[in-house]
């Protein structure tokens, strides 16, 4: 009986540990959504308060430098972020992406649905100005910044952090 409760409890020791082991890889794991034109429409048009959208690609040294900056604003400001990522979505690219967000600790990422920008294929690689240009962007760049007031409006958009944060 004794050697029943023992092998009892280490089951469930075993059980909780592998529990809790998933749990903790999954929540370190970066969310990548793909995002469309008109999603990205639909989601700007709602906000709860002002918000910076950070339109930047995996593979930009200066948009990945100037995240910590980004984040002490947002933080500073009581602001909320939105971050799209040019990289292709579906692709080795995307991985990257994943990787460099889990560097950077950024929980959460939308990325450009390419499929969708671009339903009957295309010989061109120009995902951010396409994208920019569908959601009706007059300019773009790497990195990229809008800040939208809570009815979507934009305020100020810029390729450098430092005149978003002048304008707040």
């Amino acid at each position: 009986m004794n050697n029943r409760i023992q092998k009892s409890i280490f089951s469930f020791l075993i059980l909780i540990t592998f529990a809790f082991s998933n749990c903790k890889s999954t929540n370190k794991e970066p969310v990548i959504t793909k995002i469309t034109a008109e999603k990205y429409k639909n989601l700007t048009q709602n906000l709860s308060k002002k918000t910076i959208v950070h339109y930047w690609f995996s593979f930009c040294e200066p948009c990945i430098k100037e995240i910590p900056d980004l984040e002490k604003i947002v933080k500073e400001n009581k602001l909320d972020v939105i971050h799209i990522s040019a990289d292709k979505s579906d692709s080795k690219m995307q991985d990257n992406l994943a990787k460099v967000m889990k560097k950077i600790k950024m929980k959460d990422c939308y990325i450009v649905d390419y499929d969708n920008l671009y339903p009957n294929g295309t010989d061109s690689m120009f995902i951010q100005k396409d994208f920019a240009y569908k959601v009706g962007w007059k300019e773009f760049g790497s990195p990229y910044y809008l800040l939208l007031d809570k009815n979507g409006k934009t305020i100020i958009a810029s390729n450098e952090l430092t005149k978003i944060k002048e304008k707040l």
